[in-house]
Formats: C-alpha cells, sequence, structure tokens
C-alpha cells in the first residue's frame, strides 16, 4: 500500500507522515480508513482523508492540528474531528469506535474500540480496509472481510445479514456505489436488500434523513443511473407508492448539465431540480404525500408543489386562456424559479419551452422605467390605480407594444384616462 499512498498529491502525503510520527509519539495506532483506502487501491484520487485512531481521536486531532498550525473542529457525538489544514485540504479524525443501533433506522450509540471492532460496524467490505500510518507497520493493509477481493471482483457487499435493517441509509449507499462504481451488487447482499425494502425499513427513517439520503443521489455523477436502479430495487415505492424514475429526470441528467445553466439562484439548488423531476409529474395529492413524508425545506416545498400549478397553466395554454407573453408572465410569475427553470430545460413541446425560455431568461427580469414617482408627476391621484396602471404598462412592454420610458409615460396617461375619464 506504500506505492498506492505515494498517489496522493505530496503535500497529503507528508501531512500523513506527520500524523504517524505524531501518533508513535503519543502511543497510538493510527489508521488511514474507508473510502480513502478503497479509492486509492480503484487508484482514484482524492483529497479529503479519512483518519481512525485507536484511543482519544478527538485529543489527537487536536494536537495534530496545533503542530500543523491549522484548526480543528470536534463532533464529541460521533467522536471524531476535522483538521482544515492551511493548504486547503482536510483530515476528518475519528476515534476507532463501536456502533450499536438501539432500534431499526436510529441513529447508532458509539463507544471507543480498537479498529478491528470499528472495521466490522462499517456498512461495505470495500469500505472496510484500513491501512497504518505508524512508523514501523506504515502502510500495511488491514482486511479482515477481504474487501480488497470485492473490489477486484467489482461487487458491493455488506458485512452481516443485519446491516439494511440496523441503518436503512446503507440501501441508498449501496445503489450510489455499485452505479458510481460499476459494480454490482453481491447476491447475498441484494437479497437481504430486498427483504428489508419489502419488510418497511424505509419506513424507520425520518422524513429529513429520507431526503437527505435522495439529495445525496443528485451530487453522484449520474443521478439517473441511481434512480433507475432504486425503482427497480422497490425502493421509490417504498418512499411513496406513486413515485418512479422517468423520462424527465433522464433528460435532465443526461443531456443538460449544470454548467451549461446561466447563473441564477437556481443554479445553486441544482439538486432540486432532479427532485423535482422525481417528484414532479405527478398529480398534486401525490405531491402532498410526498412533502408529507419528507418534510423538506420552503424552497424545495414550493419547487414540488408548484408542479401542480404548472400543469393548470398548461391545461390554460392548450385552450387558449392564456394567450400573450404577459398572459404567460402573469400566470407563472408566482411559481417557483426552480419549477420553472425546470420545465424551461425538459418540456418535450418546442412551442411551450420557448414560452417558458423567454419567460425565464427575459420577461421575469423586466423591469419599468417608471414608478409610483412617476405616476405622480402626472398628475395621477395615488391610490390603487397605482398599482394596475403599472401592471398593465408592464404588460404591454412584455408584449412588445412599448419600449422606450417616453412610451411607458405615455401609456400610463393613456391608462389613466381610461379608468379616469375626465367629468364632462
Amino acid at each position: 500500500m506504500k506505492e498506492a499512498i505515494d498517489q496522493l498529491p505530496e503535500g497529503i502525503r507528508g501531512q500523513l507522515r506527520r500524523a504517524g510520527r505524531l501518533a508513535d509519539e503519543s502511543g497510538l495506532a493510527l489508521y488511514l480508513v474507508g473510502g480513502t483506502v478503497r479509492d486509492l487501491l480503484l487508484g482514484r484520487s482524492r483529497t479529503d482523508i479519512d483518519l481512525a485512531v485507536e484511543g482519544d481521536g478527538m485529543g489527537f486531532a487536536a494536537r495534530l492540528a496545533r503542530a500543523s498550525g491549522a484548526r480543528s473542529t470536534p463532533n464529541a457525538r460521533f467522536l471524531t474531528a476535522t483538521v482544515e489544514m492551511p493548504e486547503g485540504h482536510s483530515l476528518d479524525v475519528a476515534t476507532a469506535r463501536s456502533e450499536t443501533y438501539e432500534c431499526p433506522g436510529a441513529l447508532p450509540r458509539v463507544a471507543s474500540a480498537t479498529m478491528n471492532v470499528d472495521l466490522a460496524r462499517r456498512d461495505f467490505t470495500i469500505n472496510a480496509m484500513a491501512v497504518s500510518l505508524n512508523g514501523r507497520s506504515f502502510g500495511e493493509l488491514v482486511d479482515p472481510f477481504e474487501g480488497r477481493s470485492d473490489l477486484r471482483k467489482k461487487r458491493v457487499r455488506i458485512l452481516h445479514d443485519r446491516s439494511f435493517i440496523d441503518d436503512p441509509t446503507r440501501l441508498f449507499r449501496a445503489v450510489r456505489f455499485e452505479q458510481r462504481l460499476r459494480f454490482r451488487l453481491e447476491g447475498g447482499t441484494e437479497r437481504r436488500f430486498r427483504e428489508a425494502v419489502a419488510g418497511g425499513m424505509i419506513g424507520n427513517l425520518s422524513g429529513p434523513r429520507l431526503l437527505e439520503q435522495l439529495k445525496l443521489v443528485c451530487f453522484e455523477p449520474d443521478p439517473w443511473l441511481v434512480f433507475n436502479r432504486l425503482e427497480g430495487l422497490e425502493v421509490l415505492r417504498a418512499i411513496h407508492p406513486a413515485l418512479g424514475s422517468d423520462e424527465g429526470l433522464k433528460t435532465l441528467v443526461r443531456e443538460i448539465s449544470p454548467s451549461g445553466v446561466p447563473a441564477s439562484p437556481a443554479r445553486d439548488g441544482w439538486w432540486i431540480l432532479y427532485l423535482v423531476a422525481l417528484f414532479g409529474p405527478h398529480r398534486a395529492e401525490t405531491l402532498r404525500g410526498v412533502v408529507d413524508r419528507l418534510k423538506p425545506n420552503r424552497r424545495l416545498r414550493k419547487a414540488i408543489e408548484d408542479m401542480s400549478r404548472w400543469s393548470a397553466v398548461e391545461r390554460a395554454v392548450e385552450s387558449g386562456e392564456i394567450d400573450t407573453p404577459a398572459d404567460f408572465f402573469r400566470a407563472v410569475r408566482t411559481l417557483s424559479e426552480d419549477t420553472m427553470l425546470f420545465v424551461t430545460l425538459t418540456h418535450p413541446d418546442e412551442g411551450m419551452r420557448k414560452r417558458c425560455e423567454t419567460y425565464y431568461h427575459q420577461h421575469r427580469h423586466m423591469r419599468l422605467s417608471i414608478d409610483g414617482g412617476t405616476l405622480k408627476d402626472l398628475g395621477i391621484a395615488e391610490g390603487p390605480a397605482y398599482g394596475r396602471i403599472l401592471d398593465e404598462v408592464l404588460s404591454m412592454k412584455i408584449n412588445g407594444e412599448i419600449g422606450t420610458e417616453e412610451e411607458e409615460r405615455r401609456a400610463a396617461r393613456d391608462l389613466r384616462s381610461r379608468l379616469h375619464p375626465p367629468e364632462p
């Protein structure tokens, strides 16, 4: 494994050597663990490094931070700490620990333990390997569950039969690793997976924990592959009977890159679009059920719920009730920006997509040069008419009937005359 460690950037290699010397001085056993070891064996580069200490991991992290001019942030509940190095990368340091689950789906109770016990509580064999960083044994691989063999066989395998029952989030992680690495679930693991889903284990996850797992899928290199596999394994229907991975999601993931989307608040929440694609094609009552189950934040809730409102807009366009660009603007301007970006990117009808593109990229940003002060200067009495006049002038501008500030003023005067004709 020394050769694999040499694949890491020079600065990180130096930090690991320094950490190993400090562990020797402290009389502690220090290991490189988890995904870091897996990716090194696969020849994949990474800069986020996971370490584990047999002993006081948080105390060791604090000493390492002082020795490196870095900052350590502890998490006492899970006996971990993050050391943020001056060079910009970080080391996650954990106390080697055991985990016990009071009930299926609960967060674990942790206690300090040996490295072999620590590896035994991990999710999959490919993540249950460690490499010693102490001087005398530097680079030696600890692999009690034959994780390296499973890497060669390209399979994801659990360590024990209750794995998915103890922690149902592993159902999602199993598929994420399977699809990201182009592996397959080992036969016994897939049987236990299906048994856990059929046994209702996903129901043991709280809404926020479940939503976090779906969000993590959205950050995978190809989320559609993961969602499609989750559907095949009945996971999506376990969340809600109506859910499934459809072509809208495939289109969004496969044909449109986040880098091609104009800068906007919605771009920062690209993952929201994937979830809108996952939930969006369903009826309003289904969407309410999904929202009630997942308990999303306000932004995601609105994006999901507005998909049913968008369906009403589509029907109004098809019937001719919505005709002009201004009609469309008024109908959609209160809808979520995320919802409108989603339909702009994915709507199958070219004419409707063009309407959406024009609204999203142009009309929603359109502003008048005149305001209430202008109307007052024009001799229009203050009152509710201000709102109606400005709204109508904006509609005329969106429809291309006017363009300049002087034309806006003239339109406002004309509207004032229509709303308040002079007395005879």
